[in-house]
């Protein structure tokens, strides 16, 4: 599926093509790991050392360190997207499928810890770039039109946009938070996360 969603939406079709799946994937594991921790300022000297190959190598796989950048982004969201676009229960009521939408976003953050707070980063990182950030948005249109189709009728129209894309990614963070802090106590710490967002998302 990620494979898919990135060809499908690629970065840069003039990007040369990596010599080595394995040493791309390292590039971008330990661009993950320093972005997470430093932000976008981490030195490409030390993702490459992370990485076990040379600053050269580095830019052979992504020419420019906004390139590296670009590409953690999309991949990160893409693996987010394919998650969220696994199968649903088809007879649900849109409340039961919401609520599978929110167990999957804490499942991927407590599975992701890395990426998703690499991904905070880079969200709010003008090194992103406007197509990126478009093309992100494509990966994310079937996975948004069913949390659209869950909250039609529930909430209101000209406010659903926020409640999805401020209001339940923030309560899904302090939820993995939460759950990180006290795994014993996960199953009602999800429960009340999505309870506050339906009962604060009713129109």
């Amino acid at each position: 599926m990620i494979e898919y969603l990135l060809t499908q939406y690629p970065l840069d079709g003039n990007m040369a093509r990596p010599l080595s799946e394995e040493k791309r994937q390292a590039l971008l594991d330990a661009a993950a790991e320093f972005v997470a921790s430093l932000g976008t300022g981490a030195s490409t000297a030390k993702i490459a050392k992370a990485a076990g190959v040379s600053e050269g190598t580095l830019f052979t796989y992504f020419p420019t360190k906004d390139d590296l950048l670009n590409q953690l982004f999309l991949e990160i969201e893409a693996d987010l997207v394919e998650m969220m676009l696994a199968p649903y229960p088809a007879d649900a009521s849109p409340k039961d499928r919401l609520f599978v939408v929110w167990n999957r976003l804490i499942d991927w953050g407590l599975a992701h810890a890395t990426a998703r707070k690499a991904l905070r980063q880079l969200k709010v990182s003008d090194r992103v770039t406007a197509e990126s950030r478009n093309r992100c948005h494509a990966m994310q249109r079937d996975a948004r039109t069913m949390v659209e189709e869950c909250l039609a009728g529930h909430a209101a129209p000209d406010r659903i946009a926020f409640y999805i894309d401020t209001i339940l990614f923030d309560l899904a963070d302090i939820s993995i938070n939460a759950v990180t802090a006290k795994p014993q106590e996960s199953d009602a710490i999800r429960q009340a996360g999505f309870d506050l967002f339906w009962k604060g998302s009713a129109a």
